[in-house]
């Protein structure tokens, strides 16, 4: 299904180059919009929403989270490191990657498909900083995980994607994706950051 792309950046003439650069890729995407007025883009629900940190926290507040948008932040030299605690609030709002100051246009390609895919584009050691531990706490709602299952999970949660699942449990991407969609069901979470978040708190990996 063609996903719908809005860019919101704090200059327009920066969003204009991102939007080019993504037509150029030649990706399936219904739509690519830069947006220079935040309620129009948050009235337009995009599947993804490509913006900088400034731009994020202006009107992060406004996002419903009834939208499940994507979020993928743009990193830049002159920005310095963000707190934890504002990142974490970022991620419950949907941020699903961070790109790096470096990206160039080839890599931005195949960040965009993995997020678009469903994967986290978040360095490991920033993702392990958030997510507090990778044994939560056991309550009666826990759900059953199997041993796969919670390798799996334990994979999530340092950031792995499906074909590095694939290559390190010696399994086809398919069955990769068959235990993710239990694992979904199961926990009651939607996507992989849903569900690295999910474990920290809700369930024991053993």
């Amino acid at each position: 299904m063609p996903t719908r792309v809005a860019i919101c950046c704090c200059s327009y003439l920066f969003g204009e180059g991102i939007k080019r650069f993504i037509e150029e890729l030649k990706l399936d995407i219904n739509a690519i919009i830069n947006y220079t007025d935040n309620k129009e883009m948050i009235k337009a629900k995009p599947d993804l929403l490509i913006t900088d940190f400034f731009s994020l926290c202006n009107f992060s507040h406004e996002i419903s989270p009834k939208h499940k948008v994507q979020i993928l932040l743009l990193g830049t030299g002159c920005l310095p490191k963000i707190e934890n605690h504002r990142l974490r609030k970022f991620l419950s709002q949907g941020l699903i990657g961070i790109l790096s100051p470096t990206t160039n246009s080839s890599e931005l390609k195949k960040v965009i498909e993995g997020v678009i895919s469903g994967e986290l584009w978040i360095a490991r050691n920033r993702l392990q900083d958030l997510i507090p531990s990778s044994n939560g706490i056991v309550n009666k709602k826990s759900p059953y995980l199997t041993k796969r299952e919670t390798e799996i999970v334990k994979m999530i949660c340092n950031g792995h994607s499906n074909k590095e699942i694939m290559k390190m449990l010696n399994i086809s991407e398919p069955s990769v994706k068959s235990h993710l969609s239990r694992i979904y069901k199961k926990t009651g979470v939607s996507d992989r950051l849903q569900l690295a978040l999910f474990a920290s708190t809700q369930v024991k990996l053993y």
